[in-house]
């Protein structure tokens, strides 16, 4: 299965490689950008092995009679495939808007105020952050959500031994990225309220440029990474993590599998995935990334796609061979 999955991968980037050189200028820098943002990824990874270690020893001595070497080759090929398939879901994100220029954001933001009473969601948020420091809404929102959001098939080939949940949350996992963060994203492309002014004009989101000063958020790393997004996108460059685009929202899909997947290895381990899922929701409106309507559709969307994989038996998921 996770073979196949590093092929996909390849596929994958061989697409992106190509939608680059027929859609954006200067393609070999931006492909050094995507690889670069491959060997971050891989030193974050490392960085946390430690913490990890953990329970990545308590997970295989639990299962030590599945064998683990024979878990290692396919860890091998998940770990190669998390780095290709980053690298081309940077480059695939990066060039939404030469495919299709953001036009959804006066719709999204007139939907998210209707349907929250008149109120943009972002102030609902700001009104309950006094009781959650805004350094812990950044740890978690860019450094705990990366290690499952990208790892995924990592830990299912390290530490899981049900080959039909497996096979399940791969296609979970590659449907949350694609489907959501590419086909969708296109479909729906918007740059999110905290760019809505930048990329449109007026003051509509003023008042959320000022909270966000007001908090310190504007002058953190989060407050730069932002600034350093939207001159990407001006200058149509690429780095690591680069790519503008809110609608729906990634962040909660990969949020939302997570929990669907802890909910299954362990109902005592869906409570830590419920508050997870929570606070990437919180954290994306928040902070500006998205409107509320992006993260509800992810989690529709993700949450439909696991009740039909469990509803049918994985009966898709029959034609990968593990």
């Amino acid at each position: 299965m996770m073979r196949h999955y590093l092929l996909f991968s390849l596929a994958y980037f061989a697409c992106a490689v190509a939608l680059v050189f027929a859609m954006r200028e200067q393609p070999a820098a931006l492909l050094l950008g995507a690889v670069r943002t491959s060997f971050y990824l891989l030193k974050s990874f490392a960085e946390w092995l430690p913490i990890l270690g953990v329970f990545l020893a308590g997970s295989l001595y639990l299962t030590r009679k599945y064998g683990v070497r024979a878990r290692i080759v396919p860890t091998i090929y998940a770990l190669l495939g998390c780095l290709v398939f980053s690298m081309a879901f940077s480059l695939v994100k990066t060039s939404i808007p030469s495919i299709q220029p953001f036009y959804a954001d006066p719709f999204f933001a007139d939907l998210d105020a209707a349907l929250h009473f008149g109120v943009d969601p972002w102030r609902i948020a700001h009104s309950v952050a006094a009781f959650v420091p805004p350094s812990v809404i950044v740890v978690l929102y860019f450094m705990v959500w990366f290690l499952p959001a990208v790892f995924l098939p990592v830990f299912i080939a390290l530490t899981d031994t049900d080959t039909d949940r497996s096979k399940r949350f791969m296609i979970l996992y590659v449907v949350s990225w694609v489907g959501l963060g590419n086909v969708m994203a296109m479909l729906g492309s918007s740059a999110g309220p905290v760019y809505y002014d930048r990329l449109i004009g007026g003051t509509r989101f003023a008042d959320l440029t000022a909270a966000l000063e007001s908090s310190g958020i504007a002058a953190s790393a989060l407050g730069r990474v932002q600034d350093n997004l939207w001159q990407f996108y001006s200058d149509g460059g690429q780095s690591v993590g680069s790519g503008i685009s809110a609608f729906p929202s990634v962040h909660v899909g990969l949020a939302a599998v997570t929990l669907l997947y802890l909910w299954e290895r362990s109902r005592a381990l869906a409570p830590f995935g419920v508050l997870f899922a929570a606070m990437i929701m919180f954290a994306s409106v928040y902070h500006g990334w998205h409107y509320a309507v992006d993260g509800y559709v992810s989690i529709v969307a993700v949450t439909a796609l696991w009740a039909v994989l469990r509803r049918r038996n994985v009966a898709i998921a029959t034609y990968i061979p593990a």
